[in-house]
């Protein structure tokens, strides 16, 4: 499902880069979407926030206008799995996130899979895929443990990226 070697043996050297080998693996994957997190907090506020994505870039600039992760539901949660399917059922402010994101091509089946790193640093990545209702729970198994394979991964690939911003600050 996963083949490592069309990740580079080096860091990414750019955002762009890192964006090309996401959107590499989405085809790969089959999936619709992929999305890289990694915040630092200060005072329990999100203090840096680097945000790699397939996404439409329309999307993402409504998202960081609109929500940025302070407005957002799933990073309030604490497991390390959050089902997007479960967050907009309990949550009437994740359904309205859900609806405008998808009016940019942002499937309604997704999850996220949060960790923090050795620094500290808070790491959130998203797969969002095509399915139908009924196929959603058993493709959402079969993606878990790639997925957080894959997390890991493309943190340590763009922990420069992110380290270069947070110095920049």
């Amino acid at each position: 499902m996963f083949d490592a070697s069309i990740l580079p043996t080096r860091p990414f050297s750019s955002f762009a880069e890192a964006t090309e080998r996401l959107e590499s693996l989405c085809r790969q994957l089959s999936v619709r979407h992929l999305s890289y997190w990694c915040v630092s907090y200060a005072d329990d506020a999100p203090d840096q926030v680097t945000w790699i994505a397939t996404y439409d870039p329309a999307y993402m600039n409504h998202y960081m206008s609109t929500y940025t992760p302070l407005g957002d539901p799933v990073f309030e949660m604490t497991a390390e799995i959050i089902d997007w399917a479960k967050v907009n059922a309990a949550d009437p402010a994740a359904q309205i996130m859900q609806d405008q994101a998808s009016r940019y091509g942002i499937a309604r089946n997704g999850f996220s899979y949060r960790f923090k790193d050795e620094s500290g640093l808070f790491v959130l990545f998203s797969v969002n895929v095509d399915s139908a209702p009924g196929d959603w729970p058993w493709r959402r198994d079969a993606l878990i443990e790639p997925i957080k394979a894959l997390a890991h991964v493309i943190h340590q690939k763009a922990k420069p990226l992110v380290d270069s911003r947070r110095l920049a600050a």
